[in-house]
């Protein structure tokens, strides 16, 4: 805790109630047994709570580093941007052996519903074979492991991902979250990410080459760049002093402050 005799504040990245990766209840994780659409890809809705499966997947004290920034999917003709997100070890076992993991198990339990097509029905271990993940480990150990989500741009406010920026001060501080762009999530720029579902399990069978696939996409909706010093480990989370006094409720920043 810092020693300021200023009250503190914690700076919450996005609206008010998104909560911590790991403060989610994964028992809580609802997966519909039935997919929806009449196109080769079909989708399953993932709910948690009820809603839509929405997290931060880091607090402010620990941002995370986009190694190779926004891509705005332009190169290869893209309809969406992605980004790619280095995730420490605790994150990286929230997706394998938490998220990924129930959506694995729910393709078993609904093989038929949503790879009936297929005949005969494929094997419980070739459904856990045939996820696609969007995580990506490297088997040597060189590069810390990533997630790939989706970032939606364009001209539509309400669609767009939206950004803040916000600096690391010395004592460990961060400045109010001000407003951003897309350019500001630049290569080797240190973000606090917002996900949410993009559209829920995918799910693509070829009844003719006897073979499918699926998946689960996820959309950053915020993302706060953190500007850090050189030492980024043991912050607080608390906004600067010059900032106490600042309406934490703006919504043309987006920031939420909690006393």
């Amino acid at each position: 805790m810092s020693s300021d005799s200023h009250p503190s504040k914690k700076i919450k990245m996005a609206q008010a109630g998104t909560p911590i990766f790991s403060d989610l209840d994964l028992t809580q994780l609802c997966i519909d047994a039935t997919p929806q659409g009449s196109a080769e890809i079909k989708y399953t809705a993932v709910k948690y709570g009820g809603v839509r499966l929405t997290f931060q997947l880091s607090d402010a004290a620990t941002s995370l580093r986009a190694p190779f920034g926004l891509d705005d999917g332009s190169k290869f003709g893209g309809i969406h941007g992605s980004l790619n997100i280095e995730m420490p070890d605790a994150q990286l076992a929230f997706f394998r052996d938490g998220i990924e993991a129930a959506v694995k198990e729910a393709a078993v339990k609904n093989k038929e519903a949503w790879f009936g097509a297929i005949k005969p029905l494929p094997a419980d271990d070739t459904v856990r074979d045939s996820f696609n993940s969007r995580v990506r480990e490297d088997e040597a150990g060189k590069y810390t492991s990533t997630l790939k989500v989706n970032v939606r741009l364009g001209v539509d406010a309400s669609k767009t991902v939206r950004v803040l920026t916000a600096q690391r001060l010395p004592n460990g501080k961060v400045t109010k979250p001000a407003p951003g762009a897309p350019t500001d999530v630049a290569r080797g720029c240190r973000v606090v990410p917002v996900l949410r579902t993009a559209g829920g399990v995918w799910i693509s069978v070829n009844a003719k080459k006897k073979t499918f696939e699926y998946g689960l996409v996820f959309e950053a909706s915020d993302l706060l760049v953190v500007e850090e010093g050189e030492a980024t480990s043991a912050f607080n989370v608390e906004v600067a002093s010059s900032d106490e006094e600042a309406d934490g409720n703006d919504a043309s920043v987006g920031g939420q402050f909690d006393e």
